[in-house]
């Protein structure tokens, strides 16, 4: 049972270890990181398999969230206020801002699940160089994805500051 705790507990650490690595170039690895790539490479795989279960989950909740937020409430909001002549055009670039950061965060996202998919099916055990940068592109389109998402609390954030700036107003 110990060995399986410390099984489990080296490929955390490496995984940790080679997640959180800045940006290097595949070829500045060492041999050390190469032996441990090759050492926890199914237990890595398993654990980014489980990172794209989870994220895909992620996204899926996330996407309906957003288009939620802006089919029932940000829409139909600037389109009573035009009816009623109070339209604002900080309202309407919300909206669109919104919308074009919510776009971007669909195909940043697929770009980001095809990265991961590939890293996947890496061999890291034939490749640990390959497989690390693969990880590393993995990473920044993952940090990308999470900027978009960012950027809609942000943006959402916004809103309420329109509608309560709204509501004291009338």
């Amino acid at each position: 049972m110990y060995s399986m705790k410390k099984a489990i507990a080296l490929s955390v650490c490496a995984l940790a270890i080679i997640v959180s690595r800045p940006v290097l170039m595949a070829s500045a690895l060492s041999d050390g990181q190469i032996a441990v790539i090759r050492e926890q490479c199914e237990s890595i795989r398993d654990d980014l398999k489980a990172l794209q279960r989870s994220d895909s989950r992620a996204r899926v909740y996330l996407g309906r969230y957003y288009e939620t937020i802006l089919t029932k409430f940000i829409t139909p909001l600037n389109v009573r206020l035009v009816e009623n002549n109070l339209s604002s055009t900080d309202f309407i670039d919300n909206q669109n801002d919104f919308n074009r950061t919510k776009t971007n965060f669909v195909i940043d996202y697929i770009e980001y699940q095809k990265v991961l998919e590939d890293l996947t099916l890496s061999d890291c055990n034939k490749e640990p160089e390959k497989f690390y940068e693969k990880l590393v592109n993995a990473r920044a389109k993952r940090k990308i994805v999470v900027e978009d998402t960012v950027k809609l609390r942000k943006l959402i954030s916004k809103h309420l500051e329109l509608v309560n700036g709204l509501e004291a107003r009338l």
